[in-house]
């Protein structure tokens, strides 16, 4: 007992002397960092920690990111039966990676959005789509934010919608859609300096 007491105070006090600074004084931000655990930074952090998505917004983009939402696929894999075919693009199984953005109405969507912001680039799958997204929240103009916070926003309406298509038997407008990101993405930025310049070049609706 005595043996392992000592074994124990010795670590202890091997982990003490890494938390100290170089004048040997106690760190207690070098504390917390050894007590926090460590995990791997996910791919899509700088995008959910962007400031100017509306907390609802963020909420939804974070459930996206992890492959959360209630599709159709994941549905089965948990033995729910739901009706297969995507509720935009019928011929096609409904699974997360079509519905963000590899359909052909929801990818007409985000070009369009896309297009609107100055941004003429080929569409590709869902995660390369989201990749891009993420970079573009990594950047300090207006305008990278504004493409974040525009994705984000898409996420959002596009499962909104989907749902009311699948269980209000809603219809789909794109134009209504496109207004309604652009007039949201007008109303964050209305107070942010540098997002005044890039919104003063995107008056128009997409």
């Amino acid at each position: 007992m005595v043996i392992q007491q000592v074994m124990v105070q010795g670590d202890i006090l091997a982990k003490l002397g890494t938390m100290q600074n170089m004048d040997g004084s106690f760190s207690i931000r070098k504390m917390y960092l050894h007590v926090i655990p460590q995990h791997p930074k996910v791919p899509w952090q700088s995008l959910t920690l962007q400031q100017n998505i509306h907390p609802r917004v963020k909420f939804m983009l974070w459930l996206a990111m992890q492959n959360r939402l209630a599709t159709v696929d994941r549905l089965q894999m948990i033995g729910i039966q739901a009706p297969m075919a995507c509720v935009f693009f019928h011929s096609v199984i409904e699974t997360h990676a079509h519905l963000f953005f590899e359909c052909q109405v929801t990818g007409a969507l985000w070009l369009r959005l896309l297009t609107c912001l100055g941004h003429i680039r080929i569409r590709g799958d869902a995660k390369h789509e989201m990749k891009w997204a993420c970079s573009m929240a990594k950047r300090k103009n207006g305008l990278g934010a504004i493409t974040s916070c525009t994705y984000a926003m898409a996420v959002y309406v596009i499962w909104r919608e989907r749902n009311l298509l699948r269980f209000q038997k809603s219809t789909y407008d794109e134009d209504r859609v496109s207004r309604e990101i652009a007039i949201h993405i007008h109303i964050r930025g209305q107070n942010l300096r540098k997002w005044r310049k890039p919104l003063s070049l995107l008056s128009s609706y997409p």
